[in-house]
């Protein structure tokens, strides 16, 4: 009885991680951005710029950045396509971002008071888009980082679609501890979705003409969401103007919680149950089927190996399913970032933190509990607390 239930769990989980996964890995190519109009070996040669085409305006809300935006800065100073223009919209920083951007000759707007019912970073966002002169307007994430084309390829999706566009960039990884965001990122992208019938957007990349965003009600329409790169997918949808998202690939990266371990405990603590309840309740169910049969394949495999009688498997197929378990998730979460092979044979651990930060968020809220996300006090219910201030935020 034992091993039939074993194995109907461990049989459901992998039919769920083909679900959730299968499409990535067979088709890789299909959910990156389309090349831009000169081939990239020509202008690699060449050292050509593109020239023509609209006009971009780039608006970058930054809140206490000066680390993280000058790796944007310079990216975007070399592109093929060369921006009409670079907004950054300081939010109140208490550090040095605001004179550090101003150093890079791009524009700087302080955000100014932000009115009742808005959170931080939609405020920012909107006080951009209203500076913006460009045909086409760019938002992008302190943290995000371009390759030399990549202005041009959102310029070829965005042909290709209309309406907004917008990415999950590759999130590059350099100390340990930052692998541990793989199972996160795979979870946004699903939850979101990738493609023509994505339920949302990707906050850390969008791009958007000023006819659709004006049609969609901008970020006025979504000022006191704090899921607003969802919402406003949601809200584009409504008033029939077409989204698209893309996976990062090559062309679009960043690298979030840089800061230190507890920063990314906090961030995503903070992102968890916004994030969860954007996911539709049948994605919830295929993912959580999932994570129950990889909990089962590492459990069997433990219990094998040890010995035990309460193991259902055969030590020799308690090993072979969980590395079946850890190639899907491998050969997955590679499409998200720099997520290796030890990524993919420590999968347990990253339930395990995934697990503990579900938790944590659920025991912050029941409690009614805040944390320090860069410099405000947020909390899960979407109320941050910045001194005489008090307002939702999303920054």
């Amino acid at each position: 009885m034992v091993s039939l239930f074993v194995s109907l769990m461990l049989l459901l989980g992998l039919v769920c991680a083909v679900v959730l996964f299968g499409g990535r890995i067979l088709h890789p190519r299909r959910d990156l951005l389309p090349r831009s109009s000169v081939p990239e070996a020509e202008r690699l040669e060449s050292g050509a710029v593109e020239t023509g085409g609209p006009a971009i305006s780039v608006v970058i809300p930054a809140r206490n950045e000066e680390h993280r935006i000058p790796a944007l800065l310079e990216s975007l100073l070399r592109q093929d396509h060369h921006p009409a223009e670079i907004i950054v919209v300081d939010d109140e920083s208490t550090d040095d971002t605001a004179a550090l951007c101003r150093r890079y000759g791009v524009t700087v707007v302080p955000t100014g008071d932000r009115p009742p019912g808005w959170v931080g970073k939609t405020w920012a966002c909107a006080v951009g888009a209203k500076q913006a002169t460009g045909e086409l307007i760019l938002f992008l994430d302190a943290d995000v980082e371009l390759s030399r084309h990549a202005v041009g390829r959102l310029i070829a999706a965005h042909r290709e679609s209309g309406g907004a566009v917008s990415v999950q960039p590759y999130h590059q990884t350099h100390r340990v501890y930052e692998s541990f965001s793989a199972l996160f990122n795979a979870q946004a992208a699903t939850a979101v979705g990738i493609g023509r019938r994505a339920r949302g957007l990707f906050g850390p990349c969008i791009l958007i003409d000023r006819a659709s965003y004006l049609r969609a009600g901008g970020h006025e329409a979504v000022r006191s969401s704090v899921l607003d790169d969802v919402d406003l997918g949601i809200a584009c949808r409504a008033r029939g103007v077409p989204i698209r998202t893309y996976l990062g690939g090559s062309a679009i990266r960043y690298r979030m919680y840089s800061e230190g371990f507890r920063g990314m405990v906090n961030g995503w603590t903070k992102n968890f149950l916004r994030g969860a309840g954007a996911t539709p309740t049948r994605v919830l169910m295929v993912q959580s089927l999932w994570i129950i049969g990889a909990g089962t394949a590492f459990a069997q495999a433990a219990l094998a190996l040890a010995g035990s009688p309460a193991a259902g498997l055969s030590a020799q197929h308690a090993l072979l399913t969980y590395l079946v378990f850890a190639a899907l998730f491998g050969l997955s979460v590679r499409f998200y970032g720099s997520f290796g092979l030890a990524v993919a044979i420590t999968f347990p651990l990253h339930l395990l933190f995934f697990g503990f930060i579900m938790l944590r968020a659920l025991w912050i809220r029941f409690r009614g509990g805040r944390l320090d996300w860069r410099g405000r006090e947020v909390s899960l219910g979407g109320q941050a607390t910045d001194g005489a201030n008090t307002a939702p935020d999303g920054t």
